[in-house]
């Protein structure tokens, strides 16, 4: 008997795995979107923090340039005042009509050769107290201007490793959620090949439980089959009727039967004659098709005569039947 893939039983492990799986899908889909949203938290942190960083960095740079900047100003103002001081001085000195000149005119110097000395000596003492300042001046501008620059160059340094160190820890953390991602999803897949192998396995179950109960219907099919078989079989035996007032349907195969059946008894009785068994109104069919008469002993038991010898009757050789047509419905008779 085919098997009826369409029974409700199989429909329903079908609906049930389908169920099972979409209950471990959900499951691992929330585990990963959490995941998902716990590293991304984490990497915008790491950016944040980096970010940040490089503030406060940027602003120490900017606060100690600002500072040597301060300092360049006052430096080119001191410049300044330096200057200006030689020269209030320088002119103090060769005013003729300063403390200098009048010092000299009391010596009888002032226009003398050592009075235009002194006075060569004092421009020269101005300019190079002018070139001093200024050099001084120079030095003090390239020292802070290399001040900046080193300050940028740190700040430049400091900045790249700052956003180094930030790019870097959220690298990591972007490797490591993909790493848990990918084994949340390999857990989800094993988890998927359980389910499947679980209600494939009650699959077979059902399938086992069909086929057995298809094998059960097809030996009652047969056993229902044969049965009918040997009813129909047990309908054909003929049936006679050895009684004194036995009746007859004219013309009909029931009359032809019992008076074959009668003959036998008689052919029968005549070869052998034993007071210990007596006669009934029986008779069964041997396994050869033959009709034999059946005699009850003095214990109740029965016999039948096969042409020489009274021999038991188990029920195994055949069926008995009773010689009467009346009430004649087929099928054996016990005793």
């Amino acid at each position: 008997m085919a098997v009826n893939y369409e029974d409700q039983r199989f429909q329903d492990v079908k609906a049930e795995e389908q169920q099972a799986l979409a209950n471990v899908n959900q499951m691992y889909d929330n585990m990963v979107s959490e995941s998902n949203n716990f590293y991304q938290s984490q990497i915008d942190a790491a950016k944040e923090y980096g970010d940040k960083q490089a503030e406060i960095q940027q602003a120490n740079t900017d606060f100690a340039i600002e500072q040597i900047n301060q300092q360049k100003e006052q430096a080119q103002k001191d410049y300044v005042k330096e200057q200006k001081g030689a020269y209030v001085d320088w002119q103090k000195q060769s005013n003729p009509y300063g403390a200098e000149a009048e010092k000299l005119a009391q010596n009888g110097l002032l226009h003398s050769g050592y009075g235009e000395t002194s006075q060569v000596a004092m421009y020269t003492a101005y300019q190079n107290r002018l070139a001093q300042a200024r050099d001084t001046y120079n030095k003090a501008v390239l020292n802070y201007d290399n001040g900046i620059k080193e300050a940028q160059l740190t700040n430049n340094a400091a900045l790249a490793e700052i956003s180094y160190n930030a790019l870097k820890t959220q690298l990591a953390l972007g490797l490591e959620g993909f790493q848990y991602k990918n084994q949340l999803l390999q857990q989800q897949l094993a988890q998927q090949n359980e389910v499947g192998d679980r209600y494939y396995s009650r699959w077979k179950d059902v399938l086992n439980q069909i086929n057995t109960e298809n094998a059960l219907a097809e030996q009652q099919r047969q056993f229902n089959a044969s049965l009918s078989a040997k009813n129909s079989s047990n309908n054909t035996y003929t049936v006679s009727n050895n009684s004194k007032n036995s009746g007859s349907s004219s013309g009909s195969v029931f009359d032809t039967i019992a008076n074959g059946v009668a003959n036998s008894l008689k052919n029968a009785a005549s070869k052998s004659k034993n007071s210990n068994y007596k006669e009934t109104d029986y008779v069964i069919q041997d396994a050869n098709g033959n009709t034999l008469p059946v005699y009850e002993s003095a214990n109740g038991s029965l016999y039948y005569y096969d042409g020489n010898e009274y021999k038991l009757w188990s029920g195994s050789k055949g069926n008995i039947i009773p010689q009467s047509l009346k009430g004649l419905g087929g099928g054996g008779h016990g005793f």
